[in-house]
């Protein structure tokens, strides 16, 4: 059997989700509210967490081909220089 929970600051019923952007945090987090006074009943992470993941990535496949292509350019140097 299941109970519904209550809010433990004003003792009423229901949850909404609302984003957060919390003092000096990287990133956003969403909040568990109560749907009544809004006070905070728990924190998950943002949703768009797996957005920010891909970019990350992606950057770093970019400066990855950057850095090969540097190599490739000073190794070219490197031989032009010994002939």
């Amino acid at each position: 059997m299941f109970s519904t929970a209550k809010c433990g600051h004003c003792g009423k019923t229901g949850t909404k989700v609302q984003e957060i952007s919390p003092v000096g945090a990287a990133y956003k987090q969403m909040a568990v509210c109560c749907q009544s006074c809004s006070a905070i009943l728990g924190v998950t992470g943002y949703y768009d967490s797996g957005t920010l993941l891909k970019q990350a990535e992606r950057e770093r496949a970019e400066l990855s081909q950057k850095v090969q292509r540097l190599e490739q350019q000073l190794i070219s140097i490197s031989h032009r220089l010994q002939r």
